[in-house]
């Protein structure tokens, strides 16, 4: 018998950022005890883990893995698993800016809000950088390009004795350039390239890559009252043990 439920919904992306055909209307079922083995299997790529799992319970397949898209079409999909297997209420503490008090609550996954894609992200690829004057198409991060950066940096420290820091940051920079002047370099080049940029340029590519990454996909920032001394504040959704196994009060 199949006790599994499916929902469906619509990428964020509406599947007009790939180089592919993508249908964005997708149908996911919940997960099952063997996808929650492959969730606790230790990986050096952690975010292949959870695409193969989101891959697995995709039952309307979109043309494209979840591991090759972009992070708000990921983040979409995986918070749309959590609700078809465990339901959407989502419990959640925050500490208060202002008191510091720690305040616990609960809140419902289908509640927060979506940026869908509009043509105005497309604005966002491309940029003249203010000091050099390259020009420059950039591209959205993928959970496979994020599991590349953390496997390399772990191998360039591990080679060199260098800052992991430094490392993940050049390795960032480089992630995200897709062309420079039309042109798309090698690894040699493109490392070349960014090394020798002034900070100023490279601030305007994380700009330009930060509003990409906000255009598409979930809010993650939380609007709170202080229980303690009522005011107002912010906060960032995190993903604790509650999200893949949430507490049970009996």
């Amino acid at each position: 018998m199949d006790y599994t439920l499916t929902g469906t919904y619509t990428l964020p992306s509406l599947g007009k950022i790939y180089g592919c055909d993508v249908n964005p209307n997708v149908k996911i079922r919940s997960m099952t005890v063997a996808e929650e083995m492959k969730r606790l299997n230790s990986s050096d790529r952690p975010y292949k883990n959870i695409a193969d799992i989101i891959d697995d319970c995709l039952i309307d397949k979109p043309g494209i893995s979840s591991y090759d898209m972009c992070l708000g079409d990921f983040q979409y999909l995986l918070h749309k698993l959590r609700v078809v297997t465990y339901g959407s209420k989502y419990k959640l503490s925050s500490k208060c800016p202002h008191c510091g008090f720690e305040n616990v609550g609960e809140i419902d996954l289908n509640d927060m809000s979506v940026s869908s894609y509009t043509d105005d992200v497309n604005k966002y690829f491309e940029l003249e950088l203010p000091i050099s004057k390259n020009r420059v198409r950039i591209r959205m991060q993928t959970p496979r390009i994020l599991d590349d950066i953390t496997v390399r940096t772990k191998e360039i420290t591990a080679k060199r004795g260098s800052s992991s820091k430094d490392s993940a940051f050049l390795l960032n920079i480089q992630s995200v350039i897709d062309t420079v002047n039309g042109e798309k370099l090698d690894i040699i080049r493109k490392q070349d390239f960014v090394q020798q940029l002034p900070m100023a340029d490279i601030n305007y590519i994380l700009a330009y890559e930060n509003k990409l990454n906000e255009s598409i996909g979930l809010n993650v920032e939380l609007d709170n009252t202080c229980d303690f001394c009522g005011l107002d504040y912010k906060s960032p959704f995190r993903v604790t043990p509650e999200f893949f196994r949430p507490s049970i009060d009996i």
